[in-house]
């Protein structure tokens, strides 16, 4: 049994690391519960199933991963080394994963100011000029006043 433009475009797509709700979507079904149909449909399909299975084949070439793995100390290494794979042995999918988890080692996550500090910057501020100046800010003050 041949396989529809539909079908052949689906597999295409989930052999290239899509998942299968996305890929069914890029292929052509128009609302999310056609999409979800068709995934459910393609997955009893044994030929559409035989042809990703064999573009993934084609696509992926057969690639010893131990022995990469092996060569670093820290899984840190090994993630950065997966991320920047340039010789094409990972999917799309596996370096976006690799990526975030290499996320919290590389970006900070910026936590709001907590309410004791943002009042002893309040009070810092006001302690600094106006009527609650402490007296060492006051004599900075009278002193812009008389020059």
């Amino acid at each position: 049994m041949s396989l529809t433009p539909k079908q052949a475009r689906y597999a295409q797509l989930v052999a290239s690391g899509l998942d299968y709700h996305t890929a069914a979507i890029d292929a052509g079904c128009k609302t999310h519960d056609a999409a979800r149909k068709f995934v459910a449909d393609m997955a009893k399909r044994p030929n559409v199933q035989a042809h990703i299975e064999k573009l993934k084949t084609v696509q992926a070439p057969a690639v010893n991963r131990t022995l990469a793995a092996e060569q670093h100390e820290t899984p840190l290494e090994y993630l950065k080394s997966v991320f920047n794979d340039a010789s094409g042995a990972y999917t799309p999918k596996e370096k976006i994963s690799a990526a975030i988890a290499l996320l919290p080692y590389t970006e900070a996550k910026v936590a709001p100011i907590g309410k004791k500090e943002g009042e002893i910057d309040i009070a810092t501020e006001r302690s600094k000029s106006g009527r609650f100046a402490t007296l060492s800010n006051q004599g900075d003050m009278l002193s812009e006043m008389y020059q």
